[in-house]
């Protein structure tokens, strides 16, 4: 267990990370298009993680490795959060980050269903119950969202297939983050969704760097930060646990996220946190014990 430890802390400040950065993304979505917003978060991530990278020993990639890296890096940082982003447009962040927080039953079920994990009850447990966490604390947020009216079907949908792709992703990942460094590699990921990012920006005639306010300006960068960090983190801990077992730490986005609002509208948390919170943590902890060491 003990040398698991870093890992899981690696995964646990992903989920938080997350939460944090659907606020941020939040507050600065009328300001600019989701295609724009995408690019700027992973060109500072990117810069973020460059420093480290000129410096840190690179390995020889197979060509067809590196192509694969370079599509999954497509596939989760630029069409998860081209998605995402219009989401987060049309809904609140607190719902986005919710049902964004399935996604560890989308990669426990994927992952089962590939041959990639052996299936365990005790982790399913743990993953339902962090999921029905999620699902209470959606049910709150739904009580207080009723008289804004029916949710965005455009925003639920662009919600769940970006679930679906980090899932997807978050297992295909696994045999390249035990044969490759994850700083290199991220590098690697990153900058082909920047390059993606920055093409389809042009696509569409959509201005690679809008203008903001300053405090618009201090989440966009803030978003980047959380984007770099948060993205070496959960491929350095894909290399080191099961897919599953990661994922299930997005279950903290939501919590994060909803605490964050809290603090912003300077709100007392609801039963529904309260109990989403419990939830959520007994859920990890019945996972991770159920892991594998």
């Amino acid at each position: 267990m003990q040398s698991r430890q870093p890992a899981l802390w690696a995964a646990a400040t992903t989920g938080m990370l997350v939460g944090a950065a659907m606020v941020s993304t939040s507050a600065v979505s009328p300001a600019a298009s989701p295609a724009s917003l995408a690019f700027l978060r992973y060109a500072i991530g990117l810069a973020i993680l460059a420093g480290p990278a000129l410096i840190a020993a690179w390995p020889r990639y197979r060509a067809r490795d590196a192509l694969a890296v370079a599509l999954l890096g497509v596939a989760q940082f630029a069409v998860l959060i081209l998605l995402l982003n219009h989401a987060l447009a049309r809904l609140p962040a607190s719902t986005c980050a919710l049902v964004f927080a399935t996604m560890p039953l989308f990669t426990l079920c994927l992952a089962a269903l590939a041959g990639r994990e052996s299936f365990s009850l005790r982790k399913l447990a743990g993953v339902l119950l962090a999921v029905g966490g999620v699902a209470v604390l959606l049910m709150g947020s739904g009580r207080h969202a009723g008289s804004a009216g029916t949710l965005d079907r455009s925003g639920m949908a662009a919600l769940l297939a970006a679930t679906l792709v980090g899932a997807a992703t978050s297992i295909l990942y696994g045999p390249y983050m035990r044969r490759y460094p994850a700083l290199p590699t991220s590098n690697l990921a990153m900058g082909a969704a920047v390059l993606f990012l920055a093409l389809y920006c042009a696509l569409q005639g959509q201005p690679l760097v809008p203008v903001f306010s300053v405090v618009q300006w201090g989440h966009v960068v803030f978003i980047g930060l959380s984007s770099g960090l948060g993205y070496f983190c959960l491929l350095w801990a894909l290399g080191r646990l099961d897919a599953s077992l990661v994922i299930a730490f997005q279950t903290l986005g939501p919590v994060t996220a909803a605490a964050l609002e809290l603090v912003m509208y300077q709100r007392m948390p609801s039963p529904a946190l309260l109990a989403a919170m419990a939830l959520v943590m007994a859920g990890l902890i019945a996972t991770t014990k159920g892991a594998r060491p």
